[in-house]
């Protein structure tokens, strides 16, 4: 089995605001922010500054997206 194949397995039955979220980081690492990076480990943390701006999952108003943080944890 391929990896692309286990990685559909794994997420295949999550709820979509779980895919949404993989789907959002799985563009992030094909985006830019990684061109040309042969080794990841070369990369600095501020590297990956402002990789969700884009995001349908972390957009909108941060305090709301807070808030909705918090109400799920509860």
């Amino acid at each position: 089995m391929t990896t692309a194949e286990q990685l559909y397995e794994t997420v295949k039955d999550l709820p979509d605001p779980a895919i949404a979220e993989l789907l959002d980081f799985a563009e992030f690492l094909r985006g830019k922010k990684f061109h040309g990076h042969k080794d990841l480990s070369d990369l600095l943390l501020l590297d990956l500054i402002g990789g969700l701006e884009n995001s349908a999952t972390y957009h909108g108003d941060p305090l709301a997206l807070q808030q909705r943080l918090r109400d799920e944890w509860n």
